[in-house]
Protein backbone atom coordinates (compact mmCIF):
# COMPACT_ATOMS: atom_id res chain seq x y z
CA UNK A 1 0.00 0.00 0.00
CA UNK A 2 1.29 3.47 -0.86
CA UNK A 3 1.29 5.89 2.03
CA UNK A 4 1.30 9.47 0.84
CA UNK A 5 1.55 12.43 3.13
CA UNK A 6 1.40 16.09 2.31
CA UNK A 7 4.12 17.17 4.68
CA UNK A 8 7.80 16.62 4.09
CA UNK A 9 8.53 14.18 6.90
CA UNK A 10 12.07 13.42 5.82
CA UNK A 11 15.09 15.67 5.78
CA UNK A 12 16.65 16.53 2.45
CA UNK A 13 19.47 14.22 1.38
CA UNK A 14 22.98 15.43 1.92
CA UNK A 15 25.47 16.32 -0.80
CA UNK A 16 26.98 12.84 -0.33
CA UNK A 17 24.12 10.89 -1.90
CA UNK A 18 26.36 7.90 -2.63
CA UNK A 19 27.28 7.20 0.97
CA UNK A 20 25.72 4.55 3.20
CA UNK A 21 25.38 6.96 6.11
CA UNK A 22 22.05 7.97 7.54
CA UNK A 23 21.10 11.57 6.85
CA UNK A 24 19.07 13.27 9.59
CA UNK A 25 16.99 10.17 10.22
CA UNK A 26 16.55 9.37 6.53
CA UNK A 27 18.03 6.13 5.30
CA UNK A 28 20.63 7.06 2.72
CA UNK A 29 21.23 3.62 1.19
CA UNK A 30 19.13 3.23 -1.94
CA UNK A 31 18.19 -0.36 -1.11
CA UNK A 32 16.90 0.66 2.32
CA UNK A 33 14.91 3.53 0.82
CA UNK A 34 13.33 1.20 -1.75
CA UNK A 35 12.21 -1.23 0.94
CA UNK A 36 11.04 1.50 3.33
CA UNK A 37 8.51 2.81 0.81
CA UNK A 38 6.47 -0.37 1.32
CA UNK A 39 5.93 0.20 5.01
CA UNK A 40 6.49 3.86 5.83
CA UNK A 41 4.82 7.08 4.88
CA UNK A 42 6.67 9.42 2.59
CA UNK A 43 6.15 12.86 1.16
CA UNK A 44 5.06 12.66 -2.46
CA UNK A 45 6.81 14.57 -5.16
CA UNK A 46 4.88 17.87 -5.44
CA UNK A 47 4.24 17.29 -9.16
CA UNK A 48 2.83 13.82 -8.46
CA UNK A 49 0.60 15.01 -5.65
CA UNK A 50 -1.24 17.19 -8.19
CA UNK A 51 -2.25 14.20 -10.36
CA UNK A 52 -5.60 12.59 -9.55
CA UNK A 53 -5.70 8.84 -8.99
CA UNK A 54 -1.93 8.38 -9.28
CA UNK A 55 -1.69 6.27 -6.11
CA UNK A 56 -2.19 2.92 -7.86
CA UNK A 57 0.47 3.48 -10.47
CA UNK A 58 2.89 4.65 -7.77
CA UNK A 59 2.13 1.51 -5.78
CA UNK A 60 2.95 -0.66 -8.81
CA UNK A 61 6.12 1.34 -9.51
CA UNK A 62 7.21 0.87 -5.89
CA UNK A 63 6.55 -2.88 -6.20
CA UNK A 64 8.57 -3.05 -9.43
CA UNK A 65 11.43 -1.16 -7.80
CA UNK A 66 11.50 -3.58 -4.86
CA UNK A 67 11.22 -6.69 -7.04
CA UNK A 68 14.02 -5.42 -9.26
CA UNK A 69 16.23 -4.67 -6.26
CA UNK A 70 15.55 -8.10 -4.72
CA UNK A 71 16.44 -9.89 -7.97
CA UNK A 72 19.62 -7.85 -8.27
CA UNK A 73 20.56 -8.70 -4.68
CA UNK A 74 20.04 -12.42 -5.34
CA UNK A 75 22.11 -12.26 -8.52
CA UNK A 76 24.80 -10.35 -6.63
CA UNK A 77 24.78 -13.08 -3.98
CA UNK A 78 25.45 -15.68 -6.69
CA UNK A 79 28.32 -13.57 -8.04
CA UNK A 80 29.83 -13.21 -4.58
CA UNK A 81 29.49 -16.96 -3.96
CA UNK A 82 31.33 -17.60 -7.20
CA UNK A 83 34.04 -15.11 -6.28
CA UNK A 84 34.38 -16.60 -2.78
CA UNK A 85 34.74 -20.04 -4.33
CA UNK A 86 37.44 -18.85 -6.73
CA UNK A 87 39.35 -17.05 -3.97
CA UNK A 88 38.94 -19.84 -1.40
CA UNK A 89 41.76 -22.00 -0.12
CA UNK A 90 40.24 -25.22 -1.47
CA UNK A 91 38.64 -25.55 -4.86
CA UNK A 92 36.25 -28.47 -4.70
CA UNK A 93 34.79 -29.88 -7.91
CA UNK A 94 31.35 -30.44 -6.33
CA UNK A 95 31.16 -26.77 -5.25
CA UNK A 96 32.13 -25.56 -8.72
CA UNK A 97 29.58 -27.93 -10.26
CA UNK A 98 26.86 -26.69 -7.90
CA UNK A 99 27.48 -23.08 -8.92
CA UNK A 100 27.66 -24.00 -12.60
CA UNK A 101 24.32 -25.80 -12.50
CA UNK A 102 22.46 -23.37 -10.25
CA UNK A 103 19.31 -22.60 -12.25
CA UNK A 104 17.96 -20.28 -9.55
CA UNK A 105 20.26 -17.50 -10.73
CA UNK A 106 18.79 -17.87 -14.23
CA UNK A 107 15.31 -17.60 -12.74
CA UNK A 108 16.40 -14.40 -11.01
CA UNK A 109 17.67 -13.00 -14.30
CA UNK A 110 14.26 -13.74 -15.84
CA UNK A 111 12.52 -12.03 -12.88
CA UNK A 112 14.88 -9.09 -13.17
CA UNK A 113 14.09 -8.69 -16.84
CA UNK A 114 10.34 -8.91 -16.18
CA UNK A 115 10.48 -6.42 -13.29
CA UNK A 116 12.53 -3.95 -15.31
CA UNK A 117 10.16 -4.18 -18.26
CA UNK A 118 7.15 -3.61 -15.98
CA UNK A 119 8.92 -0.69 -14.34
CA UNK A 120 9.76 0.94 -17.67
CA UNK A 121 6.19 0.50 -18.90
CA UNK A 122 4.68 1.98 -15.73
CA UNK A 123 7.10 4.91 -15.64
CA UNK A 124 6.17 5.59 -19.26
CA UNK A 125 2.50 5.56 -18.24
CA UNK A 126 3.29 7.97 -15.41
CA UNK A 127 5.08 10.26 -17.88
CA UNK A 128 1.93 10.40 -20.00
CA UNK A 129 -0.06 11.48 -16.93
CA UNK A 130 2.21 14.44 -16.25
Amino acid sequence: MVHLTTSASHAEPSQESGSDRRVSGRRARARDRLMDRASQTYAPNPALSQIRHVENILMFIDDDLRETALSMARIESYLISTLDMLEGENLVRADVEALATDVEVLDQIDLLNESLENLRRRVSRLARLL
